[in-house]
Formats: structure tokens, C-alpha cells, sequence
């Protein structure tokens, strides 16, 4: 009966791996699709100037990209030109992008999950008073 239940004992291990290897296999192929789909995802992305009313460029604005879908906000300080720059967006969510300078901000722009652009050019226009 020993040897019996030897040749069961071998007979499962060589089962229990051919049945992890066929899952680790399965579990590859799936992570690689995941992948593939992602890759596929077009990303979108919103850039521009921020200016004020005479379309002159702000330095060091705050612009703000408010996801709403999960509330999380980005910010970006705009560089000598003006320019701002957000990317990895997802197509699926709206957005909401407004800017602040010296106490002073601009009215929201909306960025639509129904607009099918991959790429948002927006300016900002801040009321400086200047």
C-alpha cells in the first residue's frame, strides 16, 4: 500500500504544478492584454497661456486642473510666456481648469468628456486691472 500511496503522492505534485503553471500562464496573457488595452487608451492633454485683459502673459499664475470625477486638482505655475501644460488626462473624465494671480482669478474653463480632442488649447484670461 506504500508504494500505493507514493505513486498518488507523485501524481498530485506533477498536478498541482502542470495546474500553477497553466494559472501563472493565464495570469501573464491577461496582465499583457491589460497593457495593450491601456496603451490603446488615447491620453488627452491641455496647454496654453495664461494673460491678462490686454493678452499679455502672466509669470508665475497658479493654474488649476480640477478632476471631476474623483475632486483631485492639479496645479501648474506658468512659466515667463505664460505657458501652462497638463497631460495623462483621462478621456473619460471632465475637468475643470481656472487660473489665480495676485488675488485675482479667471472664470472656469470646462473640459468635456464629450469633446473627442486629444489635445485642449486654452488661454486664460486673468482681469488684472493693470
Amino acid at each position: 500500500m506504500n508504494s500505493m500511496n507514493a505513486g498518488l503522492s507523485g501524481r498530485t505534485r506533477v498536478l498541482t504544478v502542470a495546474v500553477l503553471l497553466l494559472f501563472v500562464a493565464c495570469l501573464a496573457r491577461i496582465s499583457g492584454n491589460t497593457k495593450r488595452v491601456a496603451a490603446q487608451t488615447p491620453q488627452r492633454s491641455v496647454q496654453g497661456r495664461v494673460v491678462n485683459q490686454n493678452d499679455v502673459p502672466i509669470r508665475s499664475a497658479i493654474v488649476y486642473l480640477s478632476d471631476q470625477h474623483t475632486m483631485t486638482v492639479e496645479s501648474y505655475i506658468t512659466q515667463e510666456d505664460g505657458a501652462y501644460r497638463f497631460e495623462q488626462l483621462s478621456p473619460n473624465d471632465d475637468y475643470k481648469l481656472w487660473a489665480k494671480e495676485d488675488g485675482k482669478t479667471s472664470k472656469p474653463k470646462i473640459l468635456s468628456s464629450f469633446d473627442d480632442r486629444t489635445v485642449f488649447r486654452v488661454i486664460i484670461r486673468i482681469d488684472t486691472g493693470k
